[in-house]
Parts: C-alpha cells; structure tokens; sequence
C-alpha cells in the first residue's frame, strides 16, 4: 500500500509530506483548494505524461516521490526482482520534471524508463477520476470491467501471446498469396525452358567437346588433303621427293668421309633425318588407314551446335554460358517448388494456431458468461441502493461478427441497463441520463474495486451528483472496502468523509503574494469542524456541530 508521499514544488504546491494509514482516509477542503492536485502528483509519479508547465514558478523543477509497503505485495516484490530493483520489501519511486521539459524517473534509487512506472502503477494504486463514468459507455470498458471481476487476465495474456503469433503467420501468408500468380506463371516457364534444355544434357565438357568435333568434322577434307599431300612430297612423287633427296645427298657424303672425316657428323643427322621421316609416313599413312569421316555425323553435329546457338540467343547467353543458365533455372526451379511445399506448411501452422486461439477463446467465453449474471445481479443491488429503484443491469455475450476473434477473444460484451421499472434494458448511453450514468459509474465501481489486485484504490470526486442519504451509502461502500484495501477517497460529501478511517484537509494559504496548500491530517475534534463546515453555513452552528460529530459517531 501507499506509506507515504512527498510532492515539492508542483503547479501551487511548495512541499507537502503525507504519511498515509490502511483503511478509509478522506481528503477533503474547500472547493479549489487543490485537492485533486494529490491525484495529479500520483500521476506524475506513476509515469504520466509532463508537462514543464506543472514546475511552480520559480523553481527549477518539481519533484514528487511515494513509496509503498510491498510486504503484502506479492506481484510487486516479484516484478521487482525480475527487474533487479528489489531493496529490502521497500518500493520507492521518485519522478522529477525540469522547467526545461526534462523528466527523471528513479525506482529505488536507480534511473528507470517512464514505461516501468507505469508497470508499478498496475500493481500498486487503481485511480478512478471523477469523470470515469464517461468512458463506461465504450464497450471495450464494459468488456475490461467484466474481464477484471472474471479474473481471465492470465488467459487474454497467453491469448494475446498466441494472436500475435496467429497474425504473423497470416501475414506471412498473404504476402506468399500475393505473390502465387506470379511465381505460378514463372514456374510454369522454368519448367518449359528446363525441359527445353534438359536433351542436351548441358555441361562445360560437353559444349568444348561439341564444338571441337564441329571444328574438325568441318575440315575433314582438309586434313585429309593434307596428309595425302605430305605423303606425297616426302616420298611418293617421282621427281623431287624428299626421301629421295636426302637420300642421295647421304649416299655421296658417306663417300667423301674417308677423304673429310667432318662429314661424319653431316652423315649421322642425315640418317636420322631420314628415320623421322619414316615415322612420320608410318603416322600420316595410319592416320589415313584410321580416318573415316561420315558425312552424316558431319550433319548431326552441325545440328547440334545450330540448335544450341538458337538457345543460347533464345535465353540471351553465349553458347558457351547455356549450360551455367541451365543450372540457374534448375536450382530457381527447385526454389519455387519448395516455395509450394512452404506455403502448404505455411498454411498448416496457421490452422494450428488458429485452432490454439480459438480454444483459448473458448475458455474466455466460458469465464465470461460464468461472471456475467452474478455480477449484474450484484450491480444491480448496488445500483438501486443509489436511488435508481427497479434498475438493472445485464451482460450480453455474442460472438464477433463472421466468427471473426481477436487479442480480446472472440465475443463482443455489451453492458446493458434499465433505470425505470417496466422498461426494456438498452444501451448504456443511450438509455440513462448523466446523473445516473455517473451512479451506476459509482455503484461499479465499489462492486468491482474488490474484484482488483492493486492494494490501493484512489477515487476522486466520484461522487459527483449524489447527496443525502445515498451519499452515507456510499461511504459505507468505501469504508467496506478500506477493510482489505486502502481507499483514498477526495470528497465534497460529509456523508462519504464521515465514513473514513482517518482523514486529511487540505487548506489552500495566501502569503507574501505567493499561494501555496498544504494537507493537514485531523484529530476527532478538527473532523468535527471540518464535516460541520463541509454540512454548509457560513457560521457553525452547536446544531452543525452535533450532527457533524453523531455522523461521525453512526460509522
């Protein structure tokens, strides 16, 4: 619970300390006085939003800090340590802002982002302001009111978990429908050209070898020709043969050695001269006897490459680039096939999770509709006591529109009411008019502030529209529940501050032209004046007196 709470130098306060007790207290003072400034530091401290125009003229900047009692806090403690920000039971917080705009928040000493205070404040103060009513009317209010008293937060949380995950595949998904047309018309196509290339049975090896086959079948008469002719020169024709020659030439040298020993050497190369061009009849007359060009592979050949040079201009590569192009549509090809296989799995996981959503959904439903008479049922008591006689309230509980759910479930949770006896129930904004919708607003919530965790509950002015005897009803409200939970309750109703605990004016001062307030806590006798005074009357009467203190004697 709130132990204690300092605020120094915010809008008109200079420095106020509060130490603050378990039950009921009360705050209460004149009209202006700045009771709900209190609510404002709270604010402040629990991460709301700053503004530099808070900081009081004249100071540098506004600093509020609170600390709570977590002995009894579990879910405090726990988060604490999960964030290692434990000290010892204790949690304090301390927010500053500067004139400049600037703002600081600490947890136990140590600077923290604005966003875990706020997560503090969902295990520590429930505020509910003086215009709460008004949101009452929006039915995501109605199915959170009914969402807390049925107490499905552990499921909307694994449910909001699971949706996430949900709307993710189905992103997905779309993104891989939108493009299907696309990678059908482009599948379709690589199979076509793989098909189209496959018979050739493409590679680096076989292309080279191709066109070195093209190349000599293409020659072939050539080389013949050649070798025929060589065959010829070297030994065959009857004149100038070059065996002949150099045969010759040999003969008459070996007969000049004896004469010119120098001549030897000439000799021996002549021999061997002449051994080498042996070898080369023996290699040039079997390449002849082993050459058997076919025209007709001649033809199949040139087909061959023909075919290819269309297909490489056909896909826009060279000739000697088709069989690299081939691999490339082969491995696009089996990419876009697993693409299938992947959209197929796709959509199985998403039917899966729909299916996990779906039953969380359920268990929702069922905890909803379990709540929702009861709690009517208890509202409705609550709200006739606050002199809306015959009133009633009821949930309705259908599904979304097209089977359709979401983070939240799947139902749509409409609050209904009826204020006057013999009517139908209808929409709440529609149906009770401004007073009531701020008394049922009220008899809510007191019915459900039990029904929350957070050790405080924070009520500002809700009481707004109601006097007289309802007014002491829902004191005693309030003073029910300060007995498992501290209520800080600011009032203009003597009826509900009678009821408290304990409780606090605030005094509004004016000195050396400067206006500041301060919180002063009240024995039984200053209660005494303060309900006399808050009874009405310009002067207190003895009578005033009497009935201020027989109100606070009846709680």
């Amino acid at each position: 619970m709130l132990i204690h709470l300092t605020v120094r130098h915010l809008a008109v306060i200079d420095d106020i300390e509060l130490q603050l007790n378990k039950g009921m207290t009360s705050l209460t003072g004149e009209t202006g006085a700045g009771k709900s400034i209190l609510v404002d530091a709270l604010g402040l401290v629990l991460g709301d939003r700053a503004d530099s125009k808070m900081v009081r003229y004249g100071c540098e900047r506004a600093e509020v800090s609170a600390s709570f009692d977590t002995k009894q806090n579990h879910a405090l403690q726990q988060w604490l340590i999960e964030q290692e920000l434990d000290d010892d039971e204790q949690c304090h917080l301390r927010r500053t802002i500067s004139n400049d705009g600037r703002s600081r928040a600490y947890i136990n000493g140590r600077t923290v982002p604005l966003a875990q205070l706020r997560q503090i404040s969902e295990l520590t103060i429930d505020i509910h302001g003086q215009h709460a009513h008004q949101s009452l009317v929006r039915s995501e209010t109605q199915r959170i009111l009914l969402d807390t008293v049925a107490k499905t937060k552990p499921l909307l949380d694994e449910l909001s978990s699971a949706y996430k995950q949900w709307h993710l595949l189905q992103e997905q998904l779309n993104q891989v429908q939108q493009q299907s047309e696309h990678h059908i018309a482009r599948l379709e196509l690589l199979q076509y050209q793989v098909k189209e290339l496959e018979p050739f049975e493409l590679n680096s090896d076989s292309i080279e070898s191709l066109l070195k086959e093209q190349q000599y079948l293409a020659n072939a008469s050539l080389l013949i020709g050649g070798a025929e002719s060589g065959i010829h020169q070297l030994f065959e024709q009857d004149q100038g043969a070059a065996y002949s020659l150099i045969s010759g030439v040999l003969s008459d040298l070996e007969k000049l050695t004896d004469i010119e020993p120098r001549f030897v050497n000439s000799v021996e190369m002549l021999n061997s001269t002449l051994i080498q061009l042996d070898e080369c009849n023996s290699d040039l007359r079997h390449y002849l006897d082993s050459t058997d060009i076919d025209p007709a592979r001649l033809d199949e050949v040139e087909n061959q490459v023909t075919a290819l040079h269309g297909l490489a201009r056909k896909h826009q590569v060279e000739i000697e680039a088709l069989p690299a192009h081939y691999q490339a549509l082969n491995d696009e090809l089996e990419q876009l096939s697993h693409l299938n296989a992947n959209n197929e799995k796709l959509q199985g996981n998403l039917d899966k999770q729909e299916l996990i959503c779906r039953q969380l959904c359920k268990k929702i439903t069922i905890q909803r509709e379990k709540t929702a008479a009861p709690l009517a049922k208890e509202i409705s008591q609550s709200i006739q006591e606050l002199a809306i006689p015959g009133g009633y309230v009821e949930f309705v509980i259908s599904p979304m529109a097209q089977d359709n759910f979401n983070e939240t479930g799947s139902d749509s949770v409409q609050l209904l009411v009826c204020t006057n006896p013999g009517q139908q129930a209808g929409e709440l904004g529609k149906v009770a008019s401004g007073g009531e919708l701020a008394r049922i607003s009220l008899a809510i919530q007191v019915v459900t502030a039990g029904s929350r965790s957070v050790p405080t509950l924070v009520f500002d002015e809700v009481d707004v529209g109601i006097g007289g005897g309802i007014a002491e009803i829902v004191g005693k409200h309030l003073r029910d529940l300060g007995s498992t939970q501290q209520v800080i309750c600011i009032t203009h109703l003597p009826q509900v501050a009678a009821q408290a605990h304990q409780q606090l004016q605030v005094r509004k001062q004016h000195s050396d032209g400067n206006t500041h307030i301060e919180i002063v806590p009240l024995s039984n006798e200053q209660r005494i004046e303060e309900i006399a005074r808050m009874l009405g009357g310009v002067q207190l009467t003895e009578k005033t007196r009497s009935h201020a203190e027989e109100m606070l004697n009846q709680k």
